[in-house]
């Protein structure tokens, strides 16, 4: 379900409004995830844009019941390409007029933090947007994340990630497969962010690796150099293009064990975690904090502290495989804590403190 900037999504008038931003994302479907929760709790969930400003919606800035969510908004101040990240003239006046609203309205504002900077940016770039999110963080009147470590850090409240396989309409979680050899992917994004390049580097040779997903051409093409010069194009496959859905479902139910490389500095956590904890049999994720976390709670997530275990960890999954395999016990552990009911009940609660009004459906 894609919907327009200035097409909200309809509600009885007199339920409470929330101003999203960003209202789409063709690339993520965390904000269509987000847009069902958020009216499956109750809340009217419009679009904020300078359009549906000057059509009229500038007055619910003004009205206190109205609630203010920013998601990424820095990312607009900033633009990406040939392998850099640059700050846009454009983009930062918009950012700009962004803080202005918050400022000047009376709604409530909530800042989404997903991110400790922008993905992929350098010196004193990556310095300016750590300082544009650190702005918007104090403006906000509320901030949220999505990994409990950083609560007291970012002043912000947790609230879980929804599970993208829990949610209304999406078909539940596939049992955990048991297949003579481990299958391994790294699916997502092909960003430096992840460390693909190192990875690469250690990857035992003697075993399949398939990375998919979209990608800069010139980090992908030395991605390639690297496949080649250790003689793995007979193990290791690139697939760099966009995964539509139903392409990205089906890469997830023939995984066996998923790689998540994340660097520390980039981000908080994981989109793909929330698409295949619960699903696939393995996880095996660098030791960032709320990896650490995660693996407190779920036998089958394998953590690593520095690129150069990762292959003997690989290796002893291999080994011990079929044995590994955590199936249905892990899949209701992750439904406790992820699901869409104990999501509906968390962001209700948020809610209703920012707002100050019970809302019920």
């Amino acid at each position: 379900m894609r919907h327009h900037e200035t097409d909200g999504m309809k509600m009885p008038a007199h339920a409470p409004r929330i101003l999203l931003s960003p209202f789409t994302n063709t690339t993520n479907a965390y904000i269509e995830l987000l847009k069902a929760l958020l009216a499956d709790i109750g809340y009217d969930v419009q679009p904020l844009s300078i359009r549906g400003l000057l059509r009229g919606g500038l007055v619910d800035l003004f009205r206190p019941g109205t609630v203010v969510m920013f998601h990424w908004i820095e990312l607009r101040a900033f633009t990406s390409g040939a392998g850099r990240v640059s700050l846009s003239l454009r983009g930062a006046l918009i950012f700009l007029f962004y803080c202005l609203l918050m400022v000047v309205g009376r709604a409530k504002v909530v800042y989404f933090v997903h991110d400790h900077a922008v993905h992929n940016a350098r010196g004193k770039v990556r310095e300016l947007s750590v300082r544009m999110m650190s702005l918007v963080r104090r403006l906000a009147d509320h901030r949220v994340v999505h990994a409990p470590d950083f609560e007291a850090r970012y002043k912000a409240r947790y609230l879980p990630h929804p599970l993208y396989w829990d949610a209304p309409g999406r078909s539940a979680a596939p049992a955990a497969r048991t297949h003579a050899s481990p299958t391994f992917a790294l699916l997502g994004t092909i960003e430096p962010y992840k460390d693909i390049a190192a990875l690469l580097e250690v990857w035992p040779q003697e075993q399949t690796l398939e990375i998919a997903g979209r990608g800069d051409a010139a980090y992908v093409r030395a991605l390639r150099t690297i496949v080649n010069k250790r003689d793995m194009s007979g193990t290791v496959t690139i697939d760099a293009r966009f995964l539509s859905d139903s392409e990205f479902e089906a890469r997830i139910c023939a995984a066996d064990v998923i790689i998540l490389p994340h660097v520390a500095d980039s981000m908080l956590v994981s989109g793909a975690f929330f698409e295949a904890i619960g699903r696939v049999p393995v996880l095996i994720a660098r030791s960032v904090p709320f990896m650490v976390w995660a693996a407190q709670r779920f036998d089958n997530v394998f953590l690593f502290d520095t690129i150069e275990q990762l292959p003997g960890l690989v290796r002893s999954i291999v080994q011990e495989w079929p044995n590994r395999v955590e199936g249905r016990a892990v899949q209701a552990r992750v439904i406790d804590e992820f699901g869409w009911q104990v999501c509906r009940q968390r962001y209700s609660e948020f809610l209703r403190e920012v707002v100050g009004a019970p809302v019920t459906r």
